[in-house]
């Protein structure tokens, strides 16, 4: 994309932006360099980049690139066999280790591979050199010196260095104040020229201290001598200071040898490094501005080559003043005519949607609502501002006219183009004109194009041309100041005699004026007017449509969660005397477990009659519990005639079971329900959806606890065959619920009739698995064993 474009649009603030939230020089540098990319597949690759950066951000605040430096030169000299001093291997040394810590701080992460793939690349390029930071820390002070740790041979060299210099000191001063030479010496103090220490020395008494000058005073008053007592001691201190010079240059030649060796993949840690930080800064700036990730519309579909913006911000102007725009281009209209008067922001408009769309293009966030949707263009051409040519001696027309005959040479169906002020700087017809014939040609070409404008003639030719709207920035009248309010059809005005009028120009004269303006342009402006208010009305009556659909839907969500409300309490009440009942029923049980322990307790033999007694009291208070639950369920009335055989459902017991019989008077029924049978009202029952087999499958019945301890042994020897049924029913039922496996039922030989009824009671009872007759040692045709079903 041109340059001058990038110019004109000010996208050149924004890589400025961009460069401050960067925390890495190379990153800052590549900041300055992006550009928009006319690649869909590209720009979708940067945009999701710039998104797994942000969500980088949100959750681990603190990641970042700190303490690296860009060091390519370095790692250029080194590669060819230069020597580093040590401030570049520092420099080296901390950017080794932000590499390191970069890359570690990010494989902490959960799943970081999957959550920010791009950045699982870029982090696949960072190489550790855990070897060379080592000897680099070893080696370089965080000053940049060279340390004692470097290598052995220098930590003796300075050891040996300081016991010489210490000598040479306490040498010197003891010459200085031992008292022989005071005389002749200038001042007590010791100094030092060409890296050996000296005394001053007045000159009129040179002789008197022997030794090697080396400098004089400015006044030629004092020389600097070293006294020949220290000339020695110096001596081997200059040569071991030799020494450490060329042990460290050894070191610095071994370490940059080993920093070359590692060049590329270095090389390639930095590249990754400033790819990391330019997406983080491109996160920062995003959340700073209070941009969004623009939706990518497919050029291959219908309408794809749009622009939807929702509220959208120019980036360079304050937030707390800029006037968001809301715009969709390439739907409805191809080409948008903005009208409206000086200082409106017409302007500002066009390079709001521009400079969007090249910030897209670049992998940038823009400042809009979510969900504005933005195309890739193949090219994004502007004309916008007086930009006369001094050089080329062109007008200011002319200027404008050379730009937009070098537009329409290279645009395409897939391109946008912004013009402002069509037609401007020459005769106001023939400026028209040509402004409807250069709309014309962009809608034959099929690209976006928005053009502002202060020609009534072509606000005239966007309202009755197909692919083409009027727009307009508002202005206020009554204030004299523009609201910066984009408006999609509705035509502007440019409010000239208005304005005149509004600020005190005689009345006489705005006549004067109107009557000298031409009764078309005058036409065009009522037509105009008109149809912006009945755009406004319609716009109102939208908004009390609006209004009075949120009060409605206000209105039904009172009245659910009412009817919710007394559900509820009506379900409350429901339970409650369900409890009541229930309460007299454990009653009733609590009884029959009485009368049933009493022949243990006086040892009189359990009478039938008693069991049976006790067993009425029980169903009376079930018959209540009945009772009460129908008067506080609905009614449900069976939708067809009940048969025995067939399968239905129990909704107070919540399951399924198969009817067995059906009472004379047509009203209850006898119900297998699982393993128990239950009397139930035929109005209480359902059609079953599922087979009774099915339902017990996925509706397990939950078992009481047994009312009472169980022996494994019922003696009914002495009993009447008449009785007998109930009893051996009713212990099998209270076994079942003691889980016993298997129970004798002891009734005797006798005649055979009382085991002919046992036996006929247990063969059809739903609890038994099956039974047999004894060995002969256990009780023979005399007893019966019985084997439960499994619970």
């Amino acid at each position: 994309m041109a340059t001058d474009i990038l110019t004109t649009l000010e996208f050149d603030r924004i890589r400025a932006m961009l460069r401050r939230h960067c925390q890495f020089s190379l990153a800052a540098e590549r900041a300055e360099e992006i550009g928009p990319s006319s690649d869909p597949a590209h720009v979708r690759y940067l945009l999701s980049v710039t998104a797994e950066a942000f969500d980088l951000l949100e959750s681990f605040p603190s990641f970042g690139v700190r303490g690296a430096r860009d060091i390519r030169t370095q790692l250029e000299r080194a590669a060819i066999g230069g020597v580093l001093q040590p401030t570049e291997l520092l420099e080296v040394l901390n950017t080794l280790a932000s590499a390191r810590t970069s890359r570690r701080a990010f494989l902490r992460i959960d799943d970081a591979a999957q959550r920010f793939p791009a950045f699982d690349e870029f982090i696949g390029f960072i190489s550790e050199l855990p070897s060379l930071e080592a000897e680099l820390q070893r080696s370089i002070g965080e000053r940049g010196d060279v340390l004692d740790s470097a290598s052995d041979q220098l930590r003796t060299i300075r050891q040996q260095m300081r016991v010489a210099h210490n000598r040479v000191v306490e040498r010197i001063n003891r010459f200085i104040t031992g008292g022989q030479h005071t005389t002749a010496i200038q001042d007590p103090i010791v100094t030092m020229r060409d890296g050996r220490y000296v005394v001053p020395v007045r000159v009129d008494r040179r002789g008197l201290l022997p030794g090697v000058v080396h400098d004089t005073s400015a006044s030629g008053q004092t020389i600097f001598v070293e006294p020949m007592e220290v000339v020695e001691l110096n001596n081997r201190w200059r040569e071991l200071q030799a020494a450490e010079r060329h042990e460290i240059d050894r070191i610095l030649t071994m370490l940059s040898g080993k920093i070359g060796a590692e060049a590329e993949r270095i090389s390639r840690s930095l590249d990754a490094l400033a790819a990391i930080d330019l997406a983080l800064a491109k996160a920062r700036l995003a959340a700073s501005m209070r941009a969004t990730p623009p939706v990518l519309v497919d050029r291959s579909s219908k309408h794809g080559r749009r622009i939807a913006l929702r509220r959208a911000r120019h980036p360079l102007i304050d937030p707390a003043v800029v006037v968001p725009i809301d715009l969709e281009l390439g739907t409805a209209f191809r080409v948008l005519v903005i009208t409206g008067p000086n200082t409106g922001g017409k302007t500002v408009a066009l390079k709001t949607i521009g400079l969007l769309s090249l910030m897209t293009q670049s992998g940038l966030f823009i400042p809009a609502d979510e969900g504005s949707e933005m195309c890739v263009f193949d090219g994004v051409f502007a004309d916008i501002g007086d930009e006369q040519s001094i050089q080329q001696n062109l007008s200011t027309f002319s200027s404008h006219m050379a730009r937009v005959i070098a537009m329409l040479r290279s645009v395409t169906a897939d391109s946008l183009v912004l013009l402002d002020e069509l037609g401007a700087g020459t005769d106001p017809e023939e400026g028209a004109a040509l402004a409807r014939a250069i709309v014309t040609e962009l809608l034959q070409i099929g690209c976006l194009a928005i053009g502002t404008t202060h020609y009534s003639e072509l606000k005239a030719f966007a309202y009755a041309t197909e692919g083409a709207e009027n727009g307009s920035v508002e202005f206020d009248v009554a204030t004299l100041s523009p609201t910066y309010r984009l408006v999609v059809g509705v035509p502007g005005r440019s409010n000239a005699l208005a304005i005149a009028q509004r600020i005190g120009m005689p009345t006489h004269i705005i006549e004067r004026a109107r009557e000298h303006l031409n009764p078309d342009v005058e036409r065009v402006d009522t037509l105009l007017a008109e149809i912006k208010r009945r755009r406004a009305n319609a716009e109102e009556l939208e908004r009390q449509a609006q209004s009075a659909r949120d009060e409605a839907r206000a209105a039904r969500d009172e009245a659910n969660r009412a009817r919710e409300t007394a559900r509820l309490e009506r379900e409350m009440a429901r339970q409650d005397a369900l409890a009541e009942v229930e309460l007299e029923l454990a009653e009733a049980r609590a009884a029959l477990r009485r009368v049933r322990e009493l022949p243990a307790r006086t040892d009189i033999e359990r009478s039938p009659q008693t069991i049976r007694d006790s067993r009425r009291v029980i169903e009376e208070a079930a018959q209540q519990v009945r009772e009460v639950a129908r008067r506080h369920e609905p009614p449900i009335v069976p939708n067809r005639a009940f048969r025995v055989g067939d399968t239905v459902e129990v909704p107070a017991l919540g399951g399924v079971g198969d009817i067995l019989s059906i009472s004379d008077d047509g009203l209850d029924a006898e119900i297998q329900l699982g393993l128990f049978k239950i009397r139930q009202p035929l109005a209480a029952l359902r059609p079953a959806s599922q087979p009774a087999s099915q339902a017990r499958s996925v509706q397990p019945i939950v078992l009481p606890p047994p009312r009472r301890h169980v022996d494994t042994e019922l003696h009914l020897r002495g009993q009447r065959a008449a009785g007998v049924d109930q009893l051996v029913d009713d212990y099998l039922n209270d076994a079942y619920l003691q889980r016993l496996p298997y129970v004798r039922i002891v009734h005797g030989k006798g005649t055979g009739a009382l085991r002919e009824v046992v036996r006929g009671v247990v063969a059809k009872h739903p609890l038994v698995e099956r039974f047999e007759t004894p060995p002969q040692n256990e009780g023979g045709d005399g007893v019966t064993v019985v084997y439960l079903r499994e619970t």
